[in-house]
């Protein structure tokens, strides 16, 4: 199997030598994941002010900032493969089947979609447990609760802000590994951090906008299972193969709001009426390593202490909004 390198928007250039990581990126369920927008739909569908990304970025970049932190083989391939079994459209899904504020409907179906697929002959090959490879919650660098850092959190934050033309060499330079912790070795580097986490959730991923979409795309979803437009076997391809299929339909509830959402469209808070939008509260609360020993953020710092606990309390307001034409 020959080398790999990868040229990152984040990380920069990386060699892959590893065999089985080389022949696992080949793969079709790692190669299905450039069809996967990391936002939940393609461009046009979303927003169009901000660059996307596809989750087999992502799924790359977190396997490149394991290795850089010195993760094991074995930890790098789960962290490559974290991301595998995600449905079409992400977790626009979880408003379908799951829970909108736990997105958790990809880690419960993780193991059994890697079961199925074509990846634990490849790591059987190499002498790898899929089952262990499977349970990412058991790797400390990779995935921890939140409001710890992680591999995944940290990656997709770092892309999103590079896309937007962030600098983030100082985050990924800053990043260190305590004892199978991901801590920051600068409480300034961390403050920022954090702050840009909870920026982007507000702005982005938790906002109106967003998940007004995730709303909206997920009732376009549910009507064409119902009328039999799309299968579950569907949500096994790309977002592009399914907008075709969905696209391909004459219902015109489904072509109302796939125009809709192309088209764009205002959202605003009302006090009455309108929908509630539930989302998953994302937000981190760094651990720092400071003259020998490591602590919370804001444990440390009074300012992002009061300034965390403000966001939490924000985050428990519950909300109703109506759609509003572009004027």
């Amino acid at each position: 199997m020959e080398k790999m390198r990868i040229e990152d928007i984040v990380y920069g250039s990386e060699e892959i030598q590893e065999p089985v990581l080389v022949e696992l990126i080949s793969s079709g369920p790692v190669q299905r994941l450039k069809g996967l927008h990391q936002y939940g739909m393609p461009d046009e569908y979303y927003r169009r002010d901000k660059p996307n990304f596809s989750r087999y970025d992502h799924s790359i970049g977190v396997m490149i900032l394991l290795k850089r932190l010195g993760a094991n083989l074995e930890e790098q391939v789960a962290g490559l493969l974290h991301d595998v079994s995600h449905y079409t459209f992400s977790h626009v899904v979880d408003w379908m089947f799951g829970d909108p504020t736990k997105e958790d409907f990809q880690d419960r179906n993780h193991s059994p979609f890697i079961k199925n697929s074509v990846i634990p002959l490849i790591l059987e090959y190499y002498k790898f447990d899929h089952q262990k490879v499977s349970s990412h919650h058991s790797f400390s660098l990779l995935d921890r609760e939140i409001p710890n850092l992680c591999a995944d959190r940290v990656d997709y934050a770092l892309r999103e802000l590079a896309t937007d033309g962030i600098s983030v060499r100082d985050f990924v330079d800053n990043l260190r590994n305590k004892e199978g912790r991901m801590v920051f070795g600068d409480i300034r580097i961390a403050d920022t951090f954090a702050r840009e986490f909870l920026r982007l959730n507000h702005d982005h991923w938790g906002g109106a906008d967003a998940r007004m979409r995730y709303s909206i795309l997920s009732e376009v979803l549910k009507k064409a299972v119902t009328l039999g437009v799309l299968s579950v076997k569907d949500f096994l391809r790309t977002d592009y193969e399914v907008i075709a299929l969905l696209r391909n339909s004459d219902d015109s509830f489904i072509q109302e709001n796939l125009n809709l959402l192309r088209e764009g469209f205002r959202v605003e808070e009302v006090s009455e009426g309108g929908i509630l939008l539930p989302k998953k509260f994302r937000y981190v609360d760094p651990l720092v390593s400071s003259n020998g020993s490591v602590q919370r953020l804001s444990e440390i710092s009074p300012d992002f202490s009061v300034f965390i606990e403000q966001e939490k309390e924000k985050a428990t307001i519950k909300r109703r909004y109506v759609l509003c034409p572009v004027v």
